[in-house]
């Protein structure tokens, strides 16, 4: 019975995962006129119609598909493990066809990928000056790609984009405050986490952030900012006080000084220069003497609440003692 059980275990397992993993096996799958992205490789592209061996070419601009010679051609070794090698693609985007029969078999795409940090408690977006978060304050992030046709092949509903967050001390993280930054699966654009980072519970400095996808290999293929991974400047200081402001006193001035406003000290001017004023012209006075104080007499403290219980109590001993005696 308990063997039975664990099997039954195991499958609802393995179903579990089935339901609530993606296809992820199929990203490399591309149907009849879908969308490759350069730097992307191992892809099954049977369904385009292309078939081994054979010529796919690209028109380009103002040539006639029908009638027209290909600007660029490149033979198809092998349809169930196709590459689309930027010295191949790049600056050939657009529609590619079989030849010869001039049958449209997908579209080729420079791929793009932004990423954007907001700090959802303030409401501004952490960009170029504009780093520092207030430590206490929610982030979220933003990815903007033209990846999604990736998520629309047949049997896939999302694809992946990781963001990395690189501490202070050096480290990357795998999640912020619980949510995972691994394979976040996306399938619109521009994509929202919303705020999952709770930036209270982290030490402060400056966090190092940028964005990856590499959906069939293609960051490791094509590793070009804005195309398959975002600049790792988008840095966010996570700080309790504004780094911009800094203190204008001078090493000389008081803490007196550099703590009074302007107002405060002008109008304590005018004052004095109007007493000083009055004074010159008012006739002498006689200064006023203090008349000498007597020391004020001495006070005898009452017994305490505390010193007539301990004093009772004693007695109170004595008694009994003195008793245990008597008999």
């Amino acid at each position: 019975m308990l063997k039975w059980l664990k099997l039954y275990t195991v499958a609802a397992f393995v179903v579990t995962l089935l339901l609530v993993l993606p296809a992820s096996g199929a990203l490399f799958t591309v149907p009849q006129g879908g969308t490759v992205f350069i730097g992307e490789q191992g892809l099954d592209i049977t369904q385009t119609g292309v078939t081994r061996y054979e010529t796919i070419g690209w028109f380009g601009t103002g040539i006639n598909v029908t009638s027209g010679a290909p600007s660029a051609t490149t033979s198809v070794d092998d349809v169930k493990n196709f590459y689309i090698a930027p010295d191949t693609f790049v600056g050939r985007t657009g529609p590619w066809y079989t030849l010869p029969d001039r049958k449209l078999a997908f579209y080729v795409e420079d791929p793009r990928l932004t990423l954007r940090i907001q700090d959802e408690t303030s409401n501004f977006e952490v960009t170029g000056t504009t780093t520092w978060v207030p430590k206490g304050d929610q982030v979220g992030f933003t990815v903007e790609t033209n990846l999604i046709p990736i998520a629309n092949r047949p049997g896939v509903s999302m694809m992946p984009v990781t963001i990395h967050v690189r501490t202070p001390n050096g480290n990357e993280l795998a999640a912020v405050s619980n949510y995972p930054l691994i394979d976040i699966m996306i399938s619109t654009s521009p994509f929202s986490t919303g705020p999952v980072w709770d930036t209270s519970t982290y030490a402060s400095g400056t966090y190092t952030v940028w964005a990856v996808s590499n959906v069939n290999s293609m960051k490791d293929n094509y590793p070009v900012n804005g195309k398959t991974m975002t600049p790792q400047t988008g840095n966010v200081e996570i700080l309790s006080s504004n780094p911009l402001i800094t203190s204008s006193v001078s090493p000389t001035q008081t803490s007196v000084f550099s703590t009074t406003r302007p107002v405060t000290v002008a109008t304590t001017e005018v004052i004095t220069a109007a007493t000083s004023a009055v004074q010159t012209t008012a006739p002498p006075t006689t200064p006023l003497t203090s008349a000498p104080t007597s020391p004020l007499p001495a006070t005898t403290k009452a017994p305490g609440p505390d010193i007539v219980l301990i004093a009772g109590v004693l007695g109170l001993a004595a008694v009994i003692l003195y008793g245990k005696d008597a008999r």
